[in-house]
C-alpha cells in the first residue's frame, strides 16, 4: 500500500460489502517528529512547563542577557550591603570591647593607687610615730 492510495477495509459480516476509507494523517511541518503517522494516535505536543522563570520566557538572547546582568548587579549590591553591615557590626563590637578594656584598666590603676596610697600612709604613720614617739 502506498501513501497516495487510501486504505480500504472491507467487512464480510453483513450481506452487502461496506468499504470505509481511512485517510492517513499527513505529517505536519515543524513537528520535529512528534507525529506518529498512525491515525488512531493522538498528536504529540511539546511538554509545557507551568512555571517558567521570567528570563526563560523572553524570546531574544539580548533580553535574557540584560535580565541576567541586572540580577547579577542586584546580587553584587546585596553582597556589598551585607559586607558593610557586617563591618559596622564588627566595629561596634570592637568599640564595646575596647571600652570594657579601658574601664577595667582604669579600675585596676585606681585600686593600685589606693593600695599604694594606703602603704604610703602606713609608712608615714610609722615614721611619725618613731620621731615623735607617738603611736597613731
Amino acid at each position: 500500500m502506498s501513501e497516495a492510495e487510501p486504505s480500504t477495509v472491507s467487512t464480510s459480516t453483513s450481506t452487502t460489502p461496506t468499504t470505509t476509507a481511512v485517510e492517513p494523517r499527513p505529517l505536519a511541518k515543524g513537528t520535529s517528529g512528534r507525529v506518529s503517522g498512525k491515525w488512531w494516535k493522538e498528536e504529540k505536543k511539546p511538554f509545557k512547563r507551568a512555571h517558567l522563570a521570567p528570563v526563560l520566557k523572553s524570546k531574544s538572547w539580548e533580553k535574557q542577557k540584560e535580565a541576567m546582568n541586572k540580577e547579577k548587579a542586584i546580587r553584587q549590591l546585596i553582597k556589598e550591603q551585607k559586607e558593610e553591615r557586617e563591618q559596622a557590626e564588627k566595629a561596634r563590637k570592637q568599640a564595646i570591647v575596647d571600652r570594657r578594656k579601658a574601664r577595667d584598666e582604669k579600675e585596676r590603676l585606681e585600686r593600685m593607687r589606693e593600695k599604694m596610697s594606703a602603704k604610703r600612709i602606713e609608712r608615714l604613720k610609722k615614721r611619725l610615730g618613731r620621731t615623735k614617739k607617738i603611736n597613731h
